[in-house]
């Protein structure tokens, strides 16, 4: 029994058939019966095609003297997979027969030329790939899309950029979108199910007009697609390892970026940047960097904003604690010769029994006195907000300066490896490998100082001399950590 294997891509012009594939093969038949197996829109890649696999599994059983292709390729064009083929067969004392290249492994001139072929096969069919690559990635430091959909809010255009013609992102109406959602998101107190409840209820839906869930919330505001690209930006996917394209000095807060990279299917777009590919694009950027990296941080830390105030009756239910027990107080309806009032009880005492101190606190005494004090901490705040930006402008060129001084150092040890020999290697490398962990405790430091200091110059736009129920909830959550009461005592734990 003889096999004969077939196999097309795709149809086109300059592609032989399968029926004509079979043709050429039946041509090394001479009279023997044979079995005829093919497949049809599978690429040569691998071995994984139903016919193939079934040929495989004939062989298994059968009497079989050869197997015939049209040409070698038709089996795989991998090195590693062609190579088991051909092992299987010689196991079974099978012959393997290309019909126009004329090979034929029944003689050992046929069996070394087969392999020789497909040594260059594969090694054509790498370079191609690499120069394709290589092809893409150069394209991409000039500034070019990375190919795909447009990111939300943007439309792909053609235009001339330094007088060449290339496709570019251009704004859409969705654009004012992003700006909401990232400040939403650059809210202390603000997690991505708030954010998409926000989307849900105002009517705002993705590209593909569904509604937004975490994930695809979570992947545009890790997109550098939308930051307005300076040196911190440079330096944050510096330390997340990603291969840079630009200077240093390009990164001048105007541009925006764009990040190609291969990653595996499983892996969500963004989570892991290493050697990840970063360039400046030549669209500008709608979001400033202070404000793309607290988000960053925040999606980092993935921080579940508890819900734990629902409270009704006072606006600070949740947060009260009894200074003897460390229990919560809840809020109680109490007769006086004034009518009916709330108050605070401690559970501890009425419902746990683990509590001695007898305390009442009316509930409208405690709310004035946190309401004035929060009101004394949002003029602080102002204050602080005024100074803020250019104390945390300065404060991030003592940064910059400080991560360039070790770039230099470590650009400039790289260049003494060379005449380095066993010992001296060994110490610079140990010495490049201890700068690169400061820069990187500098940027985690950056970072986090960016973090505190947006949260604690954060203030809502509220009306503060006419707050409503809910505005002062939320400021309590956005200030406070407990309120303590004891005998006569109100104490405020502030965040």
């Amino acid at each position: 029994m003889i096999y004969i294997y077939a196999r097309q891509s795709i149809d086109k012009k300059d592609s032989i058939s399968i029926e004509t594939q079979i043709e050429y093969a039946k041509r090394e038949i001479y009279g023997e019966d044979f079995k005829v197996y093919q497949d049809k829109g599978y690429s040569g890649k691998n071995t994984n095609r139903p016919a193939f696999e079934q040929m495989m599994e004939d062989l298994e059983t059968e009497d079989v003297s050869k197997v015939v292709v049209y040409r070698l390729d038709r089996i795989s064009r991998s090195i590693v997979d062609f190579a088991d083929f051909i092992n299987t067969l010689e196991e079974k004392k099978i012959a393997f027969v290309s019909a126009t290249e004329k090979f034929d492994t029944s003689s050992p001139m046929g069996k070394a030329m087969l392999y020789i072929i497909i040594v260059f096969a594969q090694l054509e069919r790498e370079t191609i790939a690499e120069r394709v690559r290589d092809n893409y990635y150069a394209r991409v430091k000039k500034g070019a899309l990375g190919g795909g959909p447009a990111p939300y809010g943007y439309d792909i255009v053609r235009q001339v950029v330094n007088g060449t013609k290339m496709s570019v992102y251009k704004e859409n109406d969705d654009i004012e979108n992003v700006r909401k959602i990232f400040e939403l998101y650059s809210s202390p107190n603000t997690s991505l199910a708030d954010v998409q409840r926000y989307l849900i209820e105002h009517n705002i839906k993705t590209t593909s007009n569904k509604n937004w869930d975490n994930v695809k919330l979570a992947t545009l505001l890790k997109s550098p697609t939308y930051v307005k690209a300076d040196i911190s930006i440079y330096n944050y996917y510096k330390s997340k390892k990603a291969i840079i394209a630009n200077e240093p000095e390009e990164f001048d807060g105007k541009k925006a970026c764009v990040l190609v990279g291969k990653r595996s299917a499983n892996t969500r777009k963004y989570s892991d940047v290493t050697d990840h590919l970063l360039a400046i694009a030549n669209h500008n950027g709608i979001i400033d960097s202070d404000t793309f990296l607290y988000c960053q941080q925040k999606l980092n830390e993935n921080k579940q904003i508890k819900n734990l105030h629902k409270g009704k009756h006072s606006w600070l239910t949740g947060f009260v604690k009894c200074g003897n027990c460390g229990y919560s107080f809840s809020v109680r309806n109490g007769v006086t010769k004034d009518g009916e009032i709330k108050y605070f009880a401690c559970s501890g005492r009425y419902l746990h029994k683990a509590c001695d101190l007898k305390q009442t606190h009316r509930v409208a005494d405690v709310e004035e006195y946190v309401e004035k004090e929060i009101l004394t901490r949002v003029e602080e705040k102002r204050k602080y907000a005024v100074a803020a930006p250019q104390e945390a402008k300065v404060k991030t060129l003592e940064y910059d300066k400080k991560i360039a001084e070790i770039d230099v150092k470590i650009n400039n040890l790289i260049s003494s490896l060379e005449d380095a020999t066993g010992a001296s290697m060994a110490y610079i490398n140990k010495r490049i490998k201890e700068l690169d962990e400061e820069k990187l405790a500098l940027i985690n430091m950056h970072s986090a100082e960016i973090k505190a200091n947006k949260e604690k110059a954060f203030l809502p736009d509220f009306d503060y001399y006419n707050l409503s129920f809910e505005d002062k909830k939320y400021l309590a959550k956005l200030m406070i950590d407990k309120v303590i009461l004891s005998d006569q005592v109100i104490e405020i734990v502030w965040k």
